[in-house]
């Protein structure tokens, strides 16, 4: 499904640029890992399991399942790029998400702030915070403003990585997430391993997708440079990867929520 085009590294900070291939591995894992990730599948099956026992047959049910059915909504282009990176994250780097932030939305229109991608990396045997941004963007330009811009990824990862307020906010939400979860061990471990290099202990990753644009390494590679110099001397490191998309934009949501859009 992925084909290497380029990677290079500065200090901390390594990016990587893929080619994906318009081949059946692709589709299933659009229609299997993303979807179900878009769709909190296993936060629905637990909520259904939850609800069914509250109700009698007949009139109650169908009032359940037309409640149930009013979940799906309109998908924006920010939460499937969202669902894609932390699927890609999952299967190539096999990052833990111990929540699906889609759980926490209380506005169908809103996003949570703090940071895109929340979780766990085992990094080489050390668990340590994973924190991300995506950014997608179909703009012919190299790199695209949503890297360069000042909310583009560059700076977002810079601020994740430094403005302390932000890191203690993430590490609170996550640690409601992990408390009495198979997850609590790694999630303590990663928090010692922040704490013991004086708060700068966190792994980035910014990833970038880009529909319908062909490969080139001036997307990542300035910001790959300038994140290396803020983070050198730190045990702060982190990752930028952009995936160029064998089609648009339409088509990256089509695959992802399926049926006709």
């Amino acid at each position: 499904m992925l084909i290497q085009q380029y990677n290079n590294s500065h200090n901390n900070v390594e990016w990587f640029g893929y080619s994906i291939q318009d081949n059946q591995d692709y589709q299933t894992f659009m229609e299997n890992n993303v979807r179900a990730r878009l769709n909190d599948e296993d936060g629905q099956r637990i909520f259904e399991n939850h609800l069914r026992p509250l109700v009698a047959e007949g009139f109650q049910t169908d009032a359940l399942n037309t409640l149930l059915n009013a979940n799906h909504q309109e998908e924006r282009d920010w939460a499937i790029g969202e669902s894609f990176a932390e699927a890609i994250l999952e299967e190539e780097y096999h990052v833990e998400f111990p929540w699906n932030q889609a759980r926490d939305l209380r506005n169908e229109n809103a996003s949570l702030p703090g940071a895109d991608i929340v979780g766990l990396i085992n990094d080489n045997g050390q668990y340590k915070l994973l924190f991300g941004e995506v950014k997608t963007s179909q703009e012919n330009r190299y790199p695209p403003q949503v890297v360069t811009a000042r909310h583009g990824i560059a700076n977002q990862l810079e601020t994740l990585g430094t403005e302390l307020k932000r890191i203690l906010t993430l590490i609170k939400w996550l640690l409601h997430r992990c408390l009495k979860t198979q997850f609590e061990d790694n999630f303590k471990a990663a928090v010692r391993y922040l704490i013991e290099n004086l708060n700068q202990g966190i792994y980035l990753v910014g990833i970038l997708v880009r529909p319908n644009i062909q490969p080139n390494q001036n997307d990542l590679e300035n910001r790959g440079i300038s994140l290396g110099d803020t983070f050198e001397n730190t045990a702060t490191q982190a990752l930028l990867l952009s995936y160029y998309l064998p089609h648009t934009a339409e088509e990256f949501v089509q695959r992802a929520v399926g049926g006709n859009q």
